[in-house]
């Protein structure tokens, strides 16, 4: 056979190294046989391949949705005022403050401006009020000096001062023969006693060493002892150490008067332990000029957040159209009308449409007229059924009656005794009115029986009836009432009789009856989302297991049917060799004959 009529394409280097050449001998191209019989039983591999590839996709799409949704849950749970929420816009305040002179100021005066006065910081624990205050005095920090001396770097002992130790706060100073203005300076700083000292020259040869204490206030006045002779030479004191000598300034707390209680002192400027939730820090004393602070609702925040749960709505929205719309997804410049997202038909992304859309059909009853609806607050929505939120309606509901708006959306309970507390509820908690009736207390004060009913007198004295579980002085509604979930705390006390049909009402907003379903749809590893993504995962892990198997199963095929065909054509090759010998024979003998 000539070199020229060899197939180079089917040339091929076996796992063993050894080179083969298909139909080299036969002519037949047995590796495009083998690779066309191969590619049709593989064709299930494929079919497994393009699942996985699928399957993919639609995890990365469902990514995509838990990011719109979690967008979602975030606004909700801003709004929801759970109890004990840190997150609650509703609790959040602002201040704004003015000054008027006192009727005991004297003629003329003029008050200074409240940021000149006072900063306030406000946390959301404050209460919704106006108080009235006056700052008689600020808080000082002591400070003294001593005598002058004409030199900062020559020895003290040159100087007039007598070498010995003394001691500040109760930390030890000591004044050698050779200690100088600086080195005193350090020695003090680096005390520990709470006092900073720094050198002040009126001139080159008049210099003073000035203490002051770290802290303001009376009680961080600087306490002085030790060798008096030495004290007395650096002209901190007089009377051998008893009498400090050069007070500048002296100690003072500061001093003012709230809501008129007059005389409250406290040792520093910054004041967070006086009115609930608000520290001030005062700036400057000013006796004719009293404060109003006046602390409320923050209107903006609200606002913000009600504009972020909006934006969220909207996204999710525009995320749902683009998935359900048809566009070129393949970029093969053309649109079928079956090119749509991964989940244009997904049961999950439709659930969570559903839910959305019932958020602004969702009314709360038990709101005031014009408050039970996101709709009736300025939250409207528009012809693409997109929101949009109507800034005049909703300004004017939070200016009029910002406490409807936070019914509107917020958990909120109310009780007719005061020793029971609402500490929380599930997602399974029905609005109403429920009536505790509690068979009493033992003598720690924990309850020994109770009850949970939906109308007054229904389970008076307190036997248990199955719809509360107890725990110590708290108890938890059980299934069988609608307050399934709702958590109570009775701080009645000990050894108390029976108390009957305690009103507890519950009320959940618009915020607090969806965040549940969305958070749980969101929830790490254990929400939906994530547990539809795991099952994802852990079918391309069968499926990848299944393509490895049958490749493997197909190379051991490959390799048989390659070792056919090479023998074969082996075999013809010496068929080949020996057909060619003998015609050599054959060939000369006929020559010899003529």
């Amino acid at each position: 056979m000539a070199l020229g009529s060899i197939n180079t394409s089917g040339i091929t280097v076996g796992s063993d190294g050894k080179l083969s050449v298909s139909g080299f001998s036969s002519g037949i191209d047995w590796k495009s046989l083998i690779d066309a019989q191969i590619a049709a039983k593989r064709a299930p591999a494929v079919t497994l391949e393009n699942n996985i590839k699928t399957n993919n996709t639609l995890a990365t799409a469902y990514g995509d949705l838990k990011t719109k949704v979690q967008a979602v849950t975030t606004a909700l749970d801003a709004l929801r005022g759970a109890p004990g929420s840190t997150t609650n816009v509703f609790n959040a305040k602002t201040a704004s403050g003015t000054t008027a002179a006192l009727d005991t100021a004297p003629s003329g005066f003029v008050p200074s401006s409240v940021d000149s006065l006072v900063l306030t910081s406000i946390s959301n624990t404050a209460q919704a009020a106006t108080h009235t205050f006056t700052i008689e005095q600020l808080a000082q920090a002591h400070q003294i000096r001593t005598g002058s001396f004409s030199s900062t770097t020559t020895a003290l002992s040159g100087l007039g001062a007598t070498a010995g130790t003394f001691s500040i706060n109760g930390q030890n100073i000591v004044v050698s023969a050779s200690s100088t203005l600086l080195d005193l300076k350090s020695a003090i700083n680096n005390s520990g006693a709470g006092v900073t000292a720094t050198i002040v020259s009126a001139d080159a040869a008049t210099n003073y060493l000035v203490l002051t204490s770290n802290t303001t206030g009376e009680d961080n006045a600087m306490t002085l002892g030790g060798d008096g002779a030495t004290l007395d030479s650096l002209g901190l004191t007089t009377g051998s150490g008893t009498v400090i000598a050069n007070e500048l300034k002296p100690a003072k707390n500061a001093i003012i008067d709230v809501d008129g209680i007059p005389g409250i002192e406290r040792q520093t400027n910054q004041i967070s332990d006086v009115i609930d939730g608000v520290t001030l820090s005062l700036l400057k004393g000013e006796p004719n000029t009293e404060i109003t602070l006046k602390i409320e609702p923050d209107l903006n925040t609200i606002k913000t957040a009600v504009g972020n749960f909006v934006t969220a709505y909207n996204d999710l929205r525009t995320f749902y159209t683009d998935q359900r719309t048809a566009s070129d997804r393949n970029g093969d410049g053309t649109v079928d009308p079956n090119e749509v997202g991964p989940l244009a038909y997904d049961s999950m992304m439709r659930e969570v449409m559903g839910k959305l859309g019932d958020i602004m059909a969702t009314s709360v009853d038990s709101a005031a007229d014009g408050y039970q609806s996101l709709s009736q607050i300025g939250v409207v929505v528009q012809q693409d059924y997109s929101l949009a939120i109507d800034d005049s309606i909703i300004d004017s509901k939070l200016l009029t009656n910002v406490d409807q708006v936070k019914k509107l959306f917020t958990f909120s309970s109310s009780v007719s005794d005061s020793r029971v507390t609402v500490l929380g509820r599930t997602a399974d908690t029905a609005n109403g009115t429920y009536y505790l009736n509690v068979a009493g207390t033992d003598v720690d004060g924990n309850i020994t029986d109770a009850n949970l009913q939906t109308s007054a007198g229904a389970g008076s004295g307190g036997a248990s009836d199955g719809s509360v579980t107890l725990a110590g002085k708290s108890l938890i509604a059980n299934d069988t009432t609608a307050a399934n979930g709702l958590q109570l705390f009775f701080s009645g006390g000990a050894s108390l009789g029976s108390v009957d049909d305690i009103a507890v009402t519950v009320t959940r907003g618009v915020a607090d009856q969806f965040y549940d379903y969305f958070n749980s749809v969101t929830t790490a590893t254990t929400g939906r989302i994530d547990t539809l993504v795991t099952n994802l995962q852990s079918q391309n892990t069968d499926y990848q297991n299944r393509v490895d198997t049958i490749d493997a199963r197909l190379e051991t095929t490959r390799s048989t049917l390659e070792a056919k065909f090479t023998a074969m054509e082996t075999a013809l090759a010496k068929l080949q060799s020996v057909q060619s010998t003998v015609q050599g024979f054959i060939d000369a003998g006929n020559k010899s004959s003529n």
